[in-house]
């Protein structure tokens, strides 16, 4: 099992750091204290504590973040080039939330690595008040590259013992249109 566990880490660890890395967006699903859900997305650059939005406090979802500072984070295949649609490559990560004072280190890390991942935009926002740079910490999450081949990852991209196959059965008599794809584990 343990030889299992390592040859899966060492093929997929270099595809997901490859997919996150081409992935200049993600999604957000955030909460009010009402508990009313709300969906959006922002530019994000990875660091040593996790994910850094840059996020205007007049946005519904950097609202949401201060309000309840939990959210589930994203990243996900442009369906333009997905081989299926149902099926479309994603990593997502339930994850905590923290607000980066502007006067610490890290702050000036994480800005200097939104900028030279989205350019000269970065430094404009980082000058408006009202922008808040969130640190997205991931907890567990799940690696889903398409049909019968999902991941647990943890936060570091380590790819979980759990390959979750189960499911994708047919109503008894009757022949699935679209075969799942056959995972190579």
């Amino acid at each position: 099992m343990q030889d299992k566990q390592q040859r899966l880490q060492q093929r997929l660890e270099p595809e997901i750091q490859a997919f996150r890395d081409h992935c200049q967006t993600l999604m957000l699903a955030t909460v009010d204290v009402d508990g009313m859900p709300n969906v959006s997305y922002a530019p994000f650059a990875l660091g040593e504590q996790g994910y850094y939005v840059l996020i205007s406090d007049i946005a519904r979802h950097a609202r949401n973040l201060k309000q309840v500072p939990k959210v589930s984070l994203m990243l996900i295949d442009d369906e333009a080039s997905s081989r299926q649609i149902y099926a479309r490559q994603r990593l997502s990560f339930d994850a905590e939330v923290r607000i980066v004072s502007r006067d610490s280190a890290e702050w000036q890390h994480a800005t200097a690595a939104l900028q030279a991942r989205h350019g000269e935009i970065v430094s404009n926002l980082t000058k408006m008040e009202d922008f808040t740079l969130f640190c997205l910490q991931p907890q567990m999450g799940l690696y889903v590259k398409g049909f019968g081949q999902a991941y647990r990852v943890n936060p570091h991209d380590l790819i979980d013992v759990l390959h979750l196959d189960q499911g994708h059965k047919p109503i008894s008599g009757h022949t699935p249109l679209v075969a799942p794809e056959p995972s190579s584990d």
